[in-house]
């Protein structure tokens, strides 16, 4: 997450010294651990929207699912997707498994 946050943080500073508007939603900026598996995370966990009493829905998928983990024989993963249950808008992305980059 540090470079992710300090670029983030970089467009803030250029961005309060320009006009005063400079600000760094740290939910949006994504988090990595570069580790095999490796594992990913952006926005609220489903613990996170308990404590807020957000109403929430978590959608999985398996990478055994993905034709591209079974080109590459990594099939063992999935992603995690948590929406906010009234507009279904994204506010949460979980990842662990190969990354496909």
């Amino acid at each position: 997450m540090l470079a992710h946050k300090a670029e983030d943080e970089g467009v803030a500073v250029v961005e309060n010294l320009k006009n005063n508007s400079g600000h760094v939603n740290y939910h949006c900026i994504p988090g990595i651990i570069y580790t095999d598996p490796e594992l990913a995370t952006i926005g609220y966990t489903e613990e996170e929207c308990k404590e807020k009493k957000i109403s929430y829905s978590v959608g999985r998928f398996p990478y055994m699912a993905n034709s591209r983990a079974k080109a590459i024989d990594e099939t063992g993963g999935m992603v995690k997707i948590i929406t906010e249950k009234k507009t279904d808008k994204i506010i949460g992305a979980h990842i662990c498994g190969v990354i496909f980059i």
